[in-house]
């Protein structure tokens, strides 16, 4: 089997993965827009509540954090697949083909090796949160639901790492230099 036949075939399986896990990704991404607009409108009638009625929601820096992270944690996989997060490419838009691609697989594992050093570390947490029932000091909210994000969003960037990890062009998208 040659190079390019392992290479074809190493683009069809993430290219199978990739469209198995984009709606799921979609749909984890859309649920941190609405994360986002659930902060707008709360910090909106946190601020109304202090001024009208002098009363502020108590809970609103604790919700808000809350929902930052989520918001994070939910559109990290889909960011991660389709690469539309930071990169610098001025090196790599600066190799060869081949050179490039070997550069794309490298940083596919250096980002596979985080998430599943950042997981490893975040089980442990998940799991102290969920068998002592931790609440939010003023809210009350339980805590390990919006922890458990963590480690979905960790897995599931893995995922999209190893299925980008190996892109015909390097990395780059076309219209990029």
């Amino acid at each position: 089997m040659g190079d390019r036949e392992i290479e074809c075939r190493r683009l069809e399986t993430a290219n199978r993965i990739e469209k198995l896990l984009a709606p799921v990704f979609v749909a984890m991404a859309v649920l941190a827009a609405l994360a986002g607009g659930a902060i707008v409108v709360l910090i909106g009638a946190s601020v109304t509540m202090r001024y009208f009625a002098f009363a502020p929601f108590r809970f609103t820096e604790e919700l808000v954090g809350l929902l930052m992270t989520a918001a994070f944690f939910l559109a990290l996989p889909l960011a991660t697949l389709r690469a539309e997060h930071v990169r610098v490419l001025v090196l790599v838009s600066a190799l060869p083909d081949r050179a490039a691609r070997s550069i794309s697989i490298l940083a596919a594992l250096f980002g596979t090796a985080f998430c599943l050093w950042f997981l490893a570390l975040c089980l442990p947490w998940l799991e102290f949160a969920f068998d002592r029932n931790i609440k939010t000091e003023v809210g009350r909210l339980l805590m390990y639901p919006w922890m458990a994000l963590l480690p979905l969003s960790m897995a599931l960037s893995m995922v999209a790492f190893l299925a980008g990890g190996a892109p015909g062009n390097g990395g780059r998208k076309t219209g990029q230099p």
